[in-house]
This record gives structure tokens, sequence and C-alpha cells, in this order.
């Protein structure tokens, strides 16, 4: 049975010999055919060990050298012949790898590329990783760990994809396999390993960092500094795996490391910004690890915390809704290194990158909802970046910063922000304070806001604060203020009418004294935002901020504060003068708040529209007013608060004609001048035209002083070369007419003065002034002074009569119609003057037509003596 046995053995050890012959001599074809009979023949044979190990001392030299052969698939089929041949045929001997590593770290593992084929350089590393999976935490594979280091360096800054994964994943294994010893070399694999971070094939990224994780847990502080730049940089991965794979390890580290506590600064912000990640997934396997690092940390420190375990577990008053609070051990972790996170964070929120910043934004709010009240002592030192942070052009950044503030507000009283962000206002802010100070406003609770609210107010009402043209400054402004004013009526304010009661009988409390303080400066900063608002904000500034702050009632008295305020040098006013904008919106928009303002405004008009201020500024304001003047409900606004004005609408119209329209009406040389005054008598006409049948005079003593002085300039206006003027003088002289009749101070020297200038004008070259002459015309001979109709005036009559005749025979069949319309209502001065002119020019005339209505209409008034009278009662 023996000799049978070592027969076998002597034909088998010859068989293979033959075959190792031919692998060392043959061609191409014979070597690969014997490596695959020789697999094929080990694996139909059974061998002892001492058997496998004499024919491994026999035969390793032609397996072995087979990797070294120069085709391709000659050491493809070696390599593949002697793995199956150590791994699944031979036992576990340290003999075997004894000749392997030397081949191994030959062939991929120096720094010169000796093996040139990627496909058995992956087997090769395939290899190895089948080596320690063997001989996991084996004994025997100790020897050669070194090697395994050496080879791993190496294909670890392998050009394929698929190497650089499978040495990742031999050092994971390695790592568990030698665990004693792998923190020996561990951290010369972490630079190779480090370089894979940036492989454009995510599946790469994924196994390095899960190589990085097992590296740095047997490495030293010098390894885990190395790391954690790499590490953070892949949490700006664009693939979602790859920060997920960084949130475990980080979590890993923050469980396990036995250094963890020196490195928890570090650590912690590869965890918690996962908190934030664009995948709902992440997010929810973040959290829990979270968590579970948080309990742990709790174990590990429940004496010094039983204390807050014990009294302070309940959810603080004001906390934040829809947001879950963090465990106790999360919370005191991130309190007990957050002095060095916020000074880390305050210096990437400036980074050039985007995505840092809205990583570090985010970061910055998960931090401060979990420090809560530990975030006071570090504002100084964050504030500042969130300032500028909020002004970033990233929507995603400035978002977070304002949900950090509102946060900082929440846990962090006005004591300790507010002295902060004060001094910053006062010397000059720009729209990041003020889009923060919305945010932290926003946030405080409401018996915090109501003590800080009126110091506040007046620090934002300030010129310098308030009154600006920037864009983005005045939409970070409105957000402070609306914020404001839904505290201040969170606080439950008095009654309108009971305050303005107040304000008027000015028997205020304290209280109500704040209240109105208040008020006033929201209004005086809603009034700057609309005055000088930008033209990209009028879809958010805009009438309807007043609309939405005050009632019309509460604005009459807001407004004259602010009055008062601007009327510093009217006179000095330009169109770009921020008071003069306030001003003119005043005018505009709070149409109510004209009324109880009179005698303000009347000072602040005089001055303004002195012939010596500017041109352009006038001009403006002679516009606004004429569109005030003329609006349907001015007379009656400013009569529903007769009680509260100083001054009659009566006097203020006749301070503004003695001390602005007159000397404005005054000719003088120039374009400018000659734009002055037609702007003014346009504004004068809506001044002086009755709003529904309301007259803004009723006494004629002082009508009939002021018309002494207008009517020269208005007449004299008539002349003026522009033809606007011209048109508007006519107009308002028949304004002017009106006023008088009805206040009975119309008469005959009156009539004489007027009718001549106006029937000059009906021969204007300007078809509008010809057309205002005729309707002007028409209106005198309403309430005609019967003294005119006396036989001493006979003479004008017969001109005015042939003045009219002449028009009637004009080429313009306009002028016709007009014309005839005037003779219409003329006829009826004297009838029979009137027939002898018709039948005198009638032969004259090619309008004969128009001649027999005439003559018609005097038949008419022959025959009906009633309406005779009633053309001269017309109004």
């Amino acid at each position: 049975m023996h000799g049978e046995k070592s027969e076998t053995y002597s034909n088998n050890i010859a068989h293979i010999k033959i075959l190792c012959a031919k692998i060392k001599d043959g061609q191409r074809i014979v070597k690969t055919q014997s490596y695959s009979d020789l697999q094929t023949f080990f694996h139909t044979q059974t061998f002892t060990t001492e058997e496998l190990l004499n024919i491994f001392s026999e035969t390793h030299m032609h397996f072995l050298n087979g990797l070294r052969d120069k085709s391709d698939l000659v050491r493809e089929k070696s390599c593949d012949f002697i793995c199956d041949f150590i791994i699944n045929i031979c036992p576990k001997n340290d003999f075997y790898l004894s000749y392997v590593f030397p081949v191994l770290v030959e062939r991929v593992g120096s720094p010169e590329l000796i093996e040139e084929c990627e496909e058995i350089r992956l087997k090769m590393v395939n290899f190895l990783k089948c080596i320690i999976e063997k001989y996991f935490e084996h004994e025997q594979l100790k020897p050669f760990y070194q090697d395994c280091i050496t080879i791993l360096c190496e294909t670890l800054k392998d050009r394929s994809a698929s190497i650089q994964i499978a040495s990742c994943e031999v050092v994971i294994l390695l790592s568990k396999a030698l665990p004693k010893s792998f923190h020996l070399q561990a951290e010369s694999l972490l630079k190779p390993t480090l370089k894979c971070f940036t492989h454009r094939n995510s599946k790469v990224r994924v196994k390095a960092v899960e190589a990085t994780g097992k590296i740095i847990m047997h490495s030293t502080f010098r390894g885990v500094d190395e790391a954690i730049g790499p590490m953070a940089e892949r949490l700006f991965d664009q693939v979602p795996l790859v920060r997920e794979t960084v949130a475990r390890v980080a979590s890993c580290w923050l469980l396990k490391h036995r250094d963890r506590y020196s490195y928890f600064q570090k650590m912690i912000p590869l965890l918690i910004t996962g908190l934030n990640d664009e995948v709902e997934s992440t997010r929810l396997l973040v959290a829990n690890l979270w968590n579970k690092v948080g309990d742990k940390f709790l174990k590990e420190n429940e004496e010094d915390l039983k204390d807050q375990l014990n009294f302070l577990n309940e959810i603080p008053k004001n906390y934040p809704k829809h947001v879950d609070r963090p465990n106790l051990g999360c919370r005191v972790l991130v309190q007990r290194n957050i002095s060095k996170l916020t000074q880390a964070i305050s210096n990437e929120l400036s980074s050039w990158q985007e995505d840092v910043r809205v990583r570090c934004a985010q970061l910055l709010c998960t931090l401060v909802l979990h420090a809560e009240e530990s975030i006071t002592m570090h504002l100084q030192a964050i504030l500042p970046s969130m300032y500028g942070a909020a002004r970033d052009d990233d929507k995603r950044v400035v978002d977070n910063i304002i949900q950090t503030g509102k946060y900082i507000s929440t846990f962090v009283k006005y004591d300790c922000w507010g002295p902060l962000i004060l001094p910053l206002l006062e010397d000059g802010p720009h729209f990041g304070h003020i889009k923060l100070l919305a945010a932290l406003i926003e946030g405080s609770p409401l018996e915090d806001f109501d003590t800080y609210c009126e110091p506040l107010s007046v620090v934002l009402a300030e010129d310098f604060i308030c009154c600006s043209r920037n864009k983005n400054y005045q939409l970070a402004l409105t957000d402070c203020q609306e914020t404001m004013w839904q505290k201040i009526k969170a606080l439950g304010v008095e009654e309108e009418v009971e305050i303005i009661d107040k304000l008027k009988n000015c028997s205020l409390k304290s209280e109500e004294e704040k209240l109105c303080i208040i008020e006033c400066n929201m209004f005086k900063i809603a009034t700057s935002l609309i005055a000088l608002k930008h033209i990209e904000n009028d879809d958010r500034i805009n009438v309807q901020l007043y609309h939405d702050l005050f009632s019309q009632r509460k604005m009459m008295f807001l407004s004259v504060k602010l009055l008062n305020h601007i009327n510093r040098s009217p006179q000095l006013w330009t169109l770009a003068n921020d008071d003069f904008c306030i001003f003119l919106s005043l005018l505009e928009n709070t149409f109510y708040g004209i009324g109880p303002n009179l005698a303000i405004i009347n000072e602040i008009l005089i001055n303004a529209l002195n012939i010596e201020a500017d041109v352009e500024m006038r001009l403006k304001i002679f516009f606004i007013l004429a569109t005030r003047f003329g609006a349907p409900d001015f007379l009656k606004s400013s009569e529903q608060n007769d009680e509260f004005n100083s001054m009659s609408i009566e006097s203020f119209f006749e301070r503004l004609i003695n001390d602005v329209f007159v000397p404005s009406l005054v000719w003088h040389a120039g374009n400018k001048a000659q734009t002055i005054r037609t702007m003014a008598v346009t504004c004068l006409t809506f001044a002086l035209t009755p709003i529904n049948d309301k007259k803004v005079f009723h006494s004629g003593p002082m009508l009939l002083q002021l018309v002494t002085k207008l009517l020269p300039l208005l007449l004299s206006l008539l002349e003026d070369a522009a033809q606007k003027s011209r048109q508007m003088a006519v107009e308002c002289i028949i304004v002017v007419k009106k006023l008088c009749v009805s206040l009975s101070i119309w008469n005959l020297e009156m009539f004489l003065q007027i009718y001549p200038e106006i029937f000059k004008r009906l021969d204007d070259p300007t078809e509008t002034v010809r057309i205002s002459a005729f309707h002007g015309i028409k209106q005198l001979f309403y309430y005609l002074p019967k003294e005119f109709l006396e036989p001493n005036f006979q003479a004008q009559r017969e001109l005015i009569i042939d003045t009219l005749m002449t028009h009637l025979d004009s080429h313009e069949e306009k002028d016709q119609k007009l014309a005839l319309d005037v003779l219409m209502i003329a006829s009826a001065m004297n009838i029979s003057e009137m027939r002898n002119k018709i039948e005198i020019h009638r032969p004259l005339l090619r309008n004969k037509c128009d001649c027999d209505k005439l003559l018609n209409r005097l038949n008419e008034l022959e025959e009906h003596e009633d309406l005779y009278e009633s053309v001269f009662s017309k109004v």
C-alpha cells in the first residue's frame, strides 16, 4: 500500500516537472496550456501537506517565473494559477508566502512601473487581498506586513480606478486582519489614500474615504490633522454616497477613536454638516448617527451632567417651533467645543468658493441650535462674519445666516447682542447689518422686544440709516421695519382712536409716549423708503407699505413730526436731496396727512418755491401740487380736519399766491424761467378751480386783493413765448372770473381789462390757444356787467361783433364754429346793433349760412324776453 502511494507520488512529481519544463522552454501557447494543465492536475489529485511543501520547493521557481514572462497572457495565466494554488490548494503556511511576496513586491510594489498590464496588476492586488483573507488574524501574516504596506503604497497611486478600489479594500481588510500591527505603518498609507479623494470615479472616492477612516483609527495626531482637510472637502462632493460615507466615517471616529476627546472640534463638523444634506436619506442617517454619538458622550460623562439630566430636561419656553431639540449629549458636546468651531466657520464664511460658504452657513445655523445660550460669549467673534455673509450673492447662504440670527436672538437676550450691533448701526451700516438685525428682531421673544423697541426704532430712523438709495439696503430695511411692526402689533397696542385723542390733548403717559415715538419713527422709515426707493424695488416698496402699517387717520398726525424734521433750508433743496424726496412723497402719498399740516406745508412750499431755489426742484413741486390740487377729495380732506388745523385752507392759498405764485409769474429771461411760468400758471389754475362746487375762497375782499396782484401777471402771460403758458393763462383768467362772480366782486373794470387781451389770442398761431380764447370769451359774456350794455360802450360792443364776424368767415371750420357759438351769446348784448352788423357783413362774407343762423337767433331773443334774460345769468 505504501509502495503504491510512493509510486503515485513519484509519477505526479514527474508529470508536474514535465509541465514545468514546458513552462520554462515552451512557446506562449504551450506555456499557457501548461498552467491550465497544472491547475487542472492539482484539483484532480490529492496531496498531503508535506507533499505540497515538497512540490512547491521543487517547482516554485517555474511557477513564479511565469509572472516575469514577456507575454501578458502567460503572466495572467501564471497569476491565476499561483493564486489558486496558494489560496485553494495549499494549507496555511508562511513558507509559501515567503516566496510569493517578493515577486508581488517586485511586480507591483516598486516605484517604477514593472507590470505594465493593468488587468494583471488588478489580479495581483486581488491575490494580495485573498492572501490576507486566508491568513486573517493569523500570526503567519505578520512577517509580511511591511511587504503589504509597500505594495499598497504603490497600487493606491495606480492610474486604474479598479486597482485603486481594490487597494482601498485591501487597506480596510489589512486593518482588520492585523489590528495590533496596523498602527506601525498606517500613516504611510495615508497620503496615497488621500490622493484618491480627487479621482473622478465616485466609487474610488467612496472606498478611499472608508480606507482613510480605518487608517486614522490606527494613526497618531499627525494623521488626524492631515486627513481632516481632505475629508471636509468631500462634504461638497456631488455624489450623495460619498457625503454619506464621510458621515459614517466621522461618526465612527467620534464613537471609537481612542483620542477622540482631543479632536472633537475637528471631527464634529464632518458629521453634523450632513444634517443639512440635500438628500433626505442622508439627513436621516446623519441624525441617527449624531444621536448615537451624543448618547455615548452622555453615558461617558453621566456623572458630570447629572444636574442637567435631572433639572434642565424641559424644552425652553421660546424654543423654535417645528425644530427637534438635539439630545443633551449632542448639545453639551457642541457647547464644549463651540469656541474652536466658531472661529473656523467665521473664517470660511468669506471663502471664495460658493459651496464652502453655503456649507459653513448651514453648519453655523446647526451649531447655534445646539449651543443655545452658550453662543453668547462667542457672538463678538461670529457676528462680523455674519454681517458679511448676509450680503452674499447666494440666496442659500443668506437664508441660513438669517435663520442663524433668529436662533441667536431666541437663546440670547437683547442685552447681549444689542450692544454689539447698535454701535455698528450708528457708525454707518451696510445692508448686511440691517438684514441680520431684522432676523435678530424676528427671533427675539416678545417680552424682550418690548424693552428695546423704542431705542432701536430711534436708531433706525436716523437720516443716515433710513435714507439710502441702495437696492438691497432698502429691501433689508423694509424687512426690519415690517418685522418690528409685527412685533408691535403682537404686543397689543391701544385702540387707534384713543391714541389719537391723547395726541390731540397732549396728555400722554410714559407708555403712550413710547408708542408714539415708535410709530413716528416707523412712519419716517416707511416714508424714506417710499421716497427714495430703487426702481427695481417698486413691487415691494410702494404706497401699500403705508396701508399695511398705518391707517389714514393716524398718518395725519404722524406726518407732523416728519414735516417739521425735513423743514431744514428748503430753499437749498435739489432733486437729489433726501428731504425734498421725502416731502414730495408726503404730498403724493399721505393724502389725508395734508389737511392737519397746512401751516408747516405752507412754510416749506414758500421756501422751496423761492425764485432763487433750484429750477428743476421747483418744477417738480409745481407738478405734484397741480396733481394734488386737482384731486377730487383735496378740499374735503382739509375740511374734515379743521379742528386740528392751525391754518384754514383759505389762508393757506392766500399765502401761497402772494409768496409763491405771484413771484413765479413775473417775467424773467431764459428758457428755465419760461418753463417755471408755465408750470406756475398751470398749478394756479388747478388750485383756484372749484372741486365739486367747493371753493377755495369764501371772502370777497381777500380774493379781490389777490386778483389785483394776479390779473396783470396773467394778462402779461397771454403774450408769453410758450404756447402752453398762453393757453393756461386764458384758462386761469376764466377761473378767476368765475370765482369773482361767485363772491360778487366781478365788475366792469375787470371785464374791460381782460377781454381785449383775450381777443388778441383769437389770432394766435397755435390752434389750442385760439380754442381756449374762444371758450374764454364765451365765458366772459356770462354775467356780463350791466354797465357794459350802456350806450357809451357801443363802440366797444361793435368792435367785439366786428372781430367775431371776421372770425366767422375764417378758413378754419373749427374757428367758424367757435365764433358762431360766441356770437350766439354776444348777440344778446344789443339785438338791434347785432342785426345791423350782420346785415352789413353778410354781403361781404362767404359764410352766409351762419349769418342766417344768427338772424334766427335774434328773432328768438326778440320773441322770448325770458330767454334774453337767461343768457346773462348763466355761470
